[in-house]
């Protein structure tokens, strides 16, 4: 017999399903709230890069990062973007992420997303079984590309990490590469495939899946938006244009929102958005799984729909217009980079992803506040650590043991 509370979730993209997931697993009654229904265009599930990328694991904040940060914003052809209007606002974030960037600090982040991308793909590989998603999500790797000798040296610190924790990978040469990608121009010396990351052919698709799932399971999704939480009795009360929702316990999951969501209850975090753009081109038949330009950092993405194009890091808060000259500068180099590119704009699309000077997620219990946890701020690896995460906080939620040490990911680290 159930004895667990029910349980509120407020978001609905990977984090918040995921959650969901995990949660019914156990036995508890879960309602999922958003202003949107899973896989709109306006959650950042919708437009990433389509990657489960395992063996990504190094942080934003490494050794020498203010000369490389330097570097890139005076460079106009730099994967970053900081409008000059928001440069003042983001000083203190930037100055959390240097502290971050010591040798050790650096190393302790890098080990923590290690783990969670290792329990990631235990668990999605037992849920692509289980909801027999092989449709939607594929073992095609995860293919880096470099046209010369030191990008490919820097990798050397990331392979090191991914040999420790078993995530598998071939260093090519410039023939391999262009024998698993035959329509890549023959202008790369190197490649790197991450052969245990795992590519989806649609990711708005699969949220619509996970959805169909739950609700076949009982969990409930209400359409409302909410900007502001109370506490309430014994439990909250969650505030928007509609109906007040009153809820025991509460799980924020909402993403780059999550932070205005919790100011209302006094909690600060360093929250900041890495906005991300992508472009929509005609599909290059032949291309077989997701490549990126290490040297441009620009991806480009086989999808159902077509070539998605992502490139760069915008770093601009969650108000300001959508800015896509960057992006579009790219679109020679990916002419350049996939010769049959027909690069007639089919969509264009802007998201807000979440992210932490530490480039780890909170996935923790709020320290204060009773029946309240959270899950967010996961950079560019919110696909990548969905399913980790979710199974993460669910123990926590339900007071069991968990699988990794949840420390690194504790919100009272803040």
């Amino acid at each position: 017999m159930n004895t667990q509370k029910p349980h509120t979730i407020i978001g609905n993209g990977i984090i918040g399903l995921m959650t969901a997931y995990h949660l019914t697993n156990r036995g508890v009654p879960v309602t999922l709230i958003d202003e949107v229904n899973p896989g709109d265009r306006a959650q950042a599930s919708y437009g990433n890069a389509g990657v489960i990328a395992l063996g990504s694991v190094m942080p934003l904040g490494e050794p020498g990062l203010w000369l490389q940060g330097l570097k890139m914003m005076l460079d106009p052809q730099s994967s970053l973007t900081i409008p000059w209007s928001y440069r003042l606002k983001i000083i203190p974030w930037l100055v959390k992420v240097l502290k971050e960037s010591s040798v050790t600090r650096w190393d302790q982040n890098a080990r923590a997303t290690a783990e969670l991308n290792q329990l990631s793909g235990i668990e999605w590989r037992q849920m692509i079984t289980r909801l027999r998603l092989q449709s939607i999500i594929k073992e095609t790797g995860w293919l880096k590309v470099f046209e010369t000798d030191r990008s490919m040296q820097a990798m050397d610190a990331g392979k090191a990490y991914m040999e420790e924790y078993g995530f598998q990978y071939q260093q090519l040469n410039s023939d391999e590469v262009r024998q698993i990608e035959p329509e890549l121009a023959p202008i790369f010396r190197h490649g790197l495939l991450q052969s245990d990351s795992l590519s989806i052919t649609q990711p708005d698709q699969l949220l619509k899946e996970l959805k169909t799932y739950l609700e076949a399971r009982g969990v409930r999704f209400l359409q409302q938006k909410i900007t502001a939480i109370q506490r309430h009795s014994d439990g909250f009360l969650l505030q928007g244009p509609g109906e007040s929702i009153a809820c025991q316990q509460l799980s924020v999951c909402a993403g780059a929102w999550s932070q205005r969501l919790l100011s209302s209850l006094g909690c600060q975090y360093p929250l900041e958005t890495e906005r991300g753009y992508h472009m929509l081109f005609d599909s290059v038949p032949g291309l077989n799984r997701p490549v990126i330009h290490m040297e441009r950092y620009m991806v480009l993405c086989p999808m159902t729909s077509g070539l998605r194009m992502t490139s760069g890091v915008e770093l601009a808060g969650l108000d300001a217009k959508a800015n896509y000259q960057p992006i579009r500068a790219k679109i020679v180099d990916a002419k350049r980079m996939l010769p049959k590119l027909n690069t007639v704009e089919r969509d264009q699309w802007l998201g807000f992803r979440p992210s932490m000077p530490d480039s780890k997620p909170v996935i923790s219990a709020h320290p204060d506040i009773d029946g309240l946890f959270m899950a967010f701020g996961h950079g560019h690896l919110g696909i990548t650590q969905g399913a980790a995460t979710g199974k993460l906080l669910a123990q926590l939620i339900c007071g069991e043991a968990t699988d990794i040490d949840p420390l690194p990911f504790d919100a009272s680290r803040f």
